[in-house]
């Protein structure tokens, strides 16, 4: 295969799929979306599926299904971009070229970074959220847990869905509430120096854990799990002191970085992620790129939320290009981060680059609510399927 297309979109994810219904409904018909994956998963539903609150089977679609018409699918991996000569290499020795790209390839979890994670992953009550495969084992975990440590991580990388570990944390909590003698320790060990970038929901997130009697270090990072003795091995990141904690259960937010695709093509930045504007989101030396989601480096939670808010903007900037024109979208930086705190309850913080609450609702979304909570749970999943992935929302 040596075919061109006027727009390759590398990703099947929630930014690529959205982007090419945007594109088609703006009159593009020339388009081919690659992905390796046979699913579409729609991946906030894990942490809850991980607790016990959803069906894991309720948050993917065949990736053919999910395809809008007018649009061409390749299952195939990617294996290197050539921004100069415009050309995609795919696992399969075959090459795609294009005359304009949109780069939507997520986030890479690198497991591998931390020792002995890979191996006792799923066994051991040592747990993730981040696969699909490996959810129903945090469930079975969380079951069967009933003394001890309880220990949720987040590492110092951006990761995708930024709220996950608290999410699944509260809702932990909310599983062993009934418990009437004893219940297991809940520790939150996480390596940023904040419990969140805005002030204002800091401070509930913050009330919350003290109101719950959760543990919580900041600047502590995994760096090693040693399954059959169920001990991790943390850095405080502030002495380089390293020590160890036993568990009885472990939930691992793996550290997580670009796809190596990407930070092996002449695309990324120093730190290897896509190099795009932030407010038009088309790459900074290549005019015929764009991207958006979590393999750029906008400086945001990387969150389906904010790639709801890039998708329109990248789709407007790209056919503008595309006709020779000023690129009129502008993004600033909105994203939205829902946290369940309870089984019905939610806070929902909403805000753009400048860290500044920006809410939707007419409440105060730093409380919790049940209505945020359905929002969480069942509105904004139906939105996502019916309404983002079509180019409606």
């Amino acid at each position: 295969m040596n075919k061109k297309y006027q727009v390759v979109i590398l990703g099947g994810g929630s930014g690529g799929i959205s982007t090419a219904s945007r594109l088609i409904k703006a009159g593009i018909k020339d388009i081919l979306i690659i992905d390796h994956a046979d699913y579409h998963a729609y991946q906030p539903s894990w942490p809850l599926v991980g607790s016990g609150a959803e069906k894991k089977e309720n948050s993917r679609k065949k990736m053919k299904k999910v395809v809008p018409h007018g649009a061409d699918f390749l299952q195939q991996k990617v294996t290197a971009i050539q921004a100069v000569e415009r050309i995609i290499r795919l696992d399969n020795k075959e090459q795609v070229n294009y005359e304009y790209l949109v780069v939507a390839l997520g986030l890479q979890l690198d497991f591998d970074k931390i020792a002995g994670l890979s191996e006792t992953l799923g066994k051991n009550q040592v747990c993730t959220n981040y696969l699909y495969d490996y959810v129903d084992y945090t469930y079975k975990s969380l079951k069967k847990v009933k003394v001890g440590n309880v220990i949720v991580t987040k590492p110092s990388t951006p990761i995708k869905g930024g709220v996950a570990p608290e999410n699944s944390l509260f809702t932990f909590d909310e599983f062993f509430k009934d418990k009437k003698k004893g219940r297991p320790t809940l520790i939150l060990k996480s390596a940023l120096d904040s419990l969140f970038p805005v002030e204002k929901y800091r401070r509930q997130i913050e009330k919350q854990i003290e109101d719950k009697g959760i543990s919580y270090d900041l600047q502590h990072e995994l760096i090693a799990v040693n399954g059959p003795e169920q001990t991790a091995i943390f850095k405080n990141l502030q002495t380089e002191e390293t020590y160890s904690t036993p568990f009885d259960m472990l939930l691992v937010t793996p550290p997580m970085s670009a796809p190596d695709v990407v930070k092996q093509s002449t695309l990324s930045d120093e730190e290897g992620w896509l190099n795009v504007n932030k407010h038009t989101l088309q790459h900074v030396r290549h005019q015929n790129v764009f991207g958006l989601g979590d393999c750029t480096n906008l400086p945001t939670v990387k969150m389906g939320s904010a790639v709801r808010k890039q998708v329109p903007v990248l789709a407007e900037n790209l056919v503008a290009q595309i006709k020779g024109k000023k690129l009129p979208g502008y993004y600033d930086g909105m994203t939205a981060c829902p946290i369940a705190t309870e089984y019905g309850q939610a806070i929902m913080a909403e805000f753009g680059y400048d860290l500044k609450p920006k809410e939707s609702l007419p409440l105060d979304q730093s409380k919790t609510n049940p209505l945020l909570y359905q929002l969480k749970k069942r509105a904004i999943p139906f939105m996502y399927w019916y309404g983002m992935l079509k180019g409606r929302s």
